[in-house]
């Protein structure tokens, strides 16, 4: 098992300067995380990711998006 190794963190922490590096046109990642998957919205927060209040819903429930403006 990888849980709780970082790996997860460590490929967000890096995934601004590839974005910025391979679509330099880019000013902004958005990403959708289903609302009961707490883990995995931590990780984008801590990551740089804000969320500005904007939800979805599709078949699996409420999905937060959230910004990560480069």
């Amino acid at each position: 098992m990888h849980h709780g190794k970082g790996y997860a963190k460590k490929a967000m922490l890096l995934l601004p300067a590839f974005v910025s590096g391979y679509f330099p046109w880019c000013d902004e990642i958005i990403l959708a995380v289903n609302h009961l998957n707490i883990r995995a919205k931590h990780l984008y927060m801590k990551s740089g990711f804000l969320d500005k209040g904007r939800r979805r819903f599709g078949p699996l429930g409420e999905q937060l998006i959230l910004h990560h403006f480069l």
